[in-house]
Parts: C-alpha cells; sequence; structure tokens
C-alpha cells in the first residue's frame, strides 16, 4: 500500500467540498437553504498521525489547470458561507490557474476583493496591473505554502508563500474581513495582500 501524499488529500477535500455546489459556481443564486461543508484549512496544528497540515502544493501549472480546478474554482463568487481560510485558498488557486489572455484569475480574486479594497484599488483595470506588476509571483505559481490562519473575531488574517519554477519564493500575508454591509454582510473577503 503506497502513502497519500498530502496534496492529493487536500485536492480530494476540494473536490468534496465543491461538489454540488452549483449554486456558487455561477450556475444561479445560493438558496437560504443550501449548506456547504468546505474542506479544512491547513494549519500547523499535528494531527492524530502527528503531522502538520501545513504543506506545499507542489503541482506544475500545466498538470493544475484541469477541468476540476480551473473553471470550477476561476467562476467561484463570495457567499457567506466559506470561512476565512477557503476565501485565501480560492483566491490562491485562481491567481495560480491565471490564464493571461483572459485574466480570469485576477477576476476572481477581485470578485472576493472587500468593497473598501476596491474604493482603495481603484477600478478593475487598475487592479489587474496591481496584481501583474506588484503580485506577479502569485500568477501561475508552481507550488503554495499556507501558514497558520490568525483570526480575531471579524478579521483573519493568513502567510501565503508562492514558489515558482525555478524555486524562488516569495511571502505574502492575505488579511480578509467579515463584512458588515450589503450587499456581502457576513461575508469574508480580502481586506488586503501585503509582501511579508
Amino acid at each position: 500500500m503506497t502513502a497519500v501524499r498530502p496534496l492529493t488529500v487536500v485536492a480530494l477535500a476540494v473536490l468534496v467540498s465543491l461538489a454540488g455546489c452549483s449554486g456558487f459556481l455561477g450556475g444561479g443564486e445560493a438558496t437560504e437553504s443550501a449548506t456547504v461543508t468546505p474542506a479544512a484549512v491547513p494549519t500547523d496544528e499535528p494531527d492524530a498521525a502527528g503531522t502538520t497540515g501545513e504543506y506545499w502544493g507542489n503541482v506544475s501549472v500545466d498538470a493544475n489547470r484541469s477541468a476540476v480546478t480551473q473553471p470550477r474554482v476561476l467562476e467561484l463568487r463570495p457567499n457567506c458561507e466559506r470561512p476565512p481560510g477557503l476565501v485565501v485558498h480560492i483566491q490562491v488557486l485562481a491567481l495560480q490557474n491565471n490564464d493571461p489572455a483572459t485574466n480570469e484569475g485576477i477576476n476572481t480574486t477581485w470578485q472576493f476583493a472587500s468593497p473598501s479594497n476596491r474604493d482603495l484599488t481603484g477600478p478593475y483595470a487598475n487592479f489587474v496591473r496591481t496584481i501583474q506588476s506588484g503580485f506577479e509571483p502569485l500568477l501561475n505559481a508552481t507550488g503554495v505554502r499556507y501558514g497558520p490562519l490568525d483570526r480575531d473575531g471579524d478579521t483573519a488574517s493568513q502567510p501565503v508563500t508562492v514558489v515558482n519554477g525555478n524555486g524562488t519564493t516569495t511571502s505574502y500575508r492575505w488579511t480578509v474581513e467579515k463584512q458588515t454591509e450589503a450587499p456581502y454582510e457576513g461575508c469574508w473577503m480580502t481586506a488586503g495582500v501585503a509582501p511579508a
């Protein structure tokens, strides 16, 4: 029997969490009775086997651009049933799978940007330029390491380190906040991403 690699477990958990979520995948509005069981967000705390949830998602971009990840992640939009860590993971996966011809991954990240973040960034075209010039290591990264999620009330932050094909790493701190005003009241959205 072969050991299951952590990335395989995470990929399966994401698939299970996304299965049956057609209401959240651009296929219509979510109803109040809809429930989502999100994938567990990795932490540094050891599990029963003594291993930590800390991992590198060392999947090549070509292998990662599949019918599973690209369309499903890139079509996700904010809903108020996702925990803060899953919101971070969705955006990082979207940027990893960004198509430079359409910038679908950047658009997904824009959808999860809080209204205050959008006000600060300016219109979508500015957001695209900001990602392409100041955060390009996130685009099509070949690996990702998520640090522990730090949550304080309605604010949470998580360290995210990306690695590119030649092994260069770049670290960021992703900050998300639970929104208090319509139309996103109760939803976790990105307040900012800063180099760490």
